[in-house]
């Protein structure tokens, strides 16, 4: 695999675009002291990701291949989903290289920015246990061939990468989901969770498929769980259990589809 590096910086010529990365830098930094992994700060450091001045991504990608084999791969605007996941299964991640604006601070339109893509998702490539579950991710999404695959997968995403707790041995789970690491509100309602909504992710595939019947998913209010790995081995174990609920369904399906092409052949 050819290493493609990020031969320009690609920042917004506006001069704001440094301190649009600064305040945000600085943000995150001050509520992740308590909730990060230390290895996370460790990363940023040695990645050369600092509060006062933009990041140069050329070392960065040299750095992170070096490291781990993993490619960056810059885009001006998010990839598409079958994109994105096809490039994990590679170990290939994708960067989207336009940094928000100020109007744009808290939430930016359309997907994620550099601020979400390298500060939330590259460092934690430096682990090997996280960059390996996040491939195999990408590998479980080849399954995503109907909609209720895909829906599972956008679930089990969301509740992992995106908002996933990882245990520590303080007793307090600390974050690893990019939105956790990136967003401040998000940040906020994780920190603020009732210890109640935190599940081992062992559950995460029961929970998150479908509901047992229409009346349960209509009636259902209990809060939305924060799912607690307790390391990085659970987390690929979970996603390997992930994946072979998908093909189970696969090939209920294949077999569904046999016996009903097998009685209408029959009533020929």
């Amino acid at each position: 695999m050819s290493l493609h590096l990020l031969a320009r910086p690609h920042h917004p010529a506006a001069p704001a675009a440094g301190m649009v990365w600064k305040m945000l830098f600085d943000r995150q930094q001050a509520l992740l002291h308590r909730w990060a992994r230390p290895a996370f700060g460790r990363a940023l450091a040695e990645l050369g990701l600092r509060r006062d001045t933009l990041p140069n991504l050329l070392p960065i990608s040299q750095a992170v291949r070096q490291r781990t084999g993993w490619t960056l791969r810059l885009a001006e605007r998010p990839v598409t989903e079958s994109a994105y996941y096809a490039s994990l299964a590679r170990r290939e991640l994708p960067v989207v290289s336009r940094l928000r604006t100020f109007s744009e601070f808290d939430q930016p339109p359309g997907g994620p920015d550099l601020f979400a893509d390298l500060f939330g998702r590259v460092p934690l490539l430096l682990e090997p246990g996280y960059a390996e579950a996040l491939c195999a991710l990408g590998r479980a999404w080849e399954l995503g061939t109907n909609p209720a695959a895909v829906a599972l997968l956008r679930g089990f995403t969301r509740s992992t990468f995106e908002r996933g707790l990882l245990a520590s041995a303080s007793g307090r789970p600390q974050f690893y989901g990019a939105s956790l690491l990136t967003s401040a509100r998000h940040l906020h309602a994780a920190a603020a969770a009732d210890p109640a909504v935190y599940e081992p992710l062992a559950n995460a595939v029961r929970h998150l498929g479908p509901p047992a019947s229409a009346e349960a998913s209509i009636t259902a209010v209990s809060p939305t769980p924060y799912f607690v790995a307790e390391s990085w081995a659970d987390l690929l174990d979970v996603i390997q259990q992930l994946r072979e609920e998908l093909l189970k369904a696969q090939r209920q399906a294949a077999g569904a589809h046999a016996q009903l092409a097998e009685s209408s052949c029959g009533l020929l």
